[in-house]
């Protein structure tokens, strides 16, 4: 079934690129699709309501560029990073965004759409998977701080929602993870997801935490760029 999603996710990214995004909307996609929009699925389930946002995309879209830039596959969850130039309506957009699908019996039941600011080069590494488990472990072990300072790079820029104000360099972003250890207490961290293809993870987490006085529950998506076994880049959305 991997390899099928691996084909077919293809097949959808040229569809994207050569404007046939109905075409392979109506052969890849799932009766039950969801799909959400930094986070907001408002009249986006099902494959009738999800096509008439296709349609309505279609029709009043022109694309200049569907750049690929990353594709992350890993079972019946995978990812892809894309850069979108394209003018909708009168004006002219260019962006970044990750795409997040579940797969069922070769079809998407679940897309997730996230805007980024930047795209990135990856880099050649080695050991990945066993050092994001790690940091996961790290983190459902509260020893974050210890998987901080033994798996991160010393360039590491983090973003939280395409936001990277004080997050750039180690330094400054241990003092960032020591203020949520300092005020947080975590209930509980549950590995929804876990994506990796080369030198690009990501991982989805149920997490469960007190911060300061307030009881906070949500899902987070992690997405990770690795340089010689170190975390170079996160964003968190």
């Amino acid at each position: 079934m991997s390899s099928n999603n691996r084909s077919n996710l293809e097949a959808v990214i040229k569809g994207i690129q050569t404007n046939k995004i109905l075409e392979v909307f109506d052969k890849y996609y799932h009766d039950e699709i969801v799909m959400y929009e930094n986070g907001d699925s408002t009249n986006r389930i099902g494959k009738a309501a999800n096509r008439k946002a296709e349609e309505s995309f279609v029709n009043n879209a022109t694309i200049h560029e569907a750049k690929l830039l990353k594709t992350i596959i890993d079972g019946n969850n995978t990812a892809y990073e894309m850069y979108m130039d394209f003018t909708y309506g009168e004006h002219r957009i260019k962006k970044s965004q990750w795409a997040f699908q579940q797969w069922s019996n070769g079809l998407i039941i679940k897309e997730e759409f996230v805007e980024i600011k930047t795209p990135s080069t990856p880099e050649p590494s080695t050991n990945i998977k066993s050092n994001l488990e790690s940091i996961i472990k790290g983190i459902q072990d509260n020893k974050i701080l210890e998987v901080f300072d033994k798996f991160y790079h010393q360039d590491v820029i983090m973003y939280e929602k395409g936001d990277s104000t004080n997050r750039v360099g180690k330094a400054a972003n241990r003092k960032s993870e020591e203020s949520f250890v300092n005020n947080a207490t975590i209930h509980e961290a549950k590995l929804l997801k876990l994506l990796v293809d080369g030198n690009n993870t990501a991982y989805e987490m149920y997490m469960d935490f007190t911060y300061g006085e307030h009881r906070i529950k949500k899902n987070q998506w992690a997405v990770q760029q690795w340089s010689n076994d170190l975390v170079i880049k996160e964003e968190f959305y």
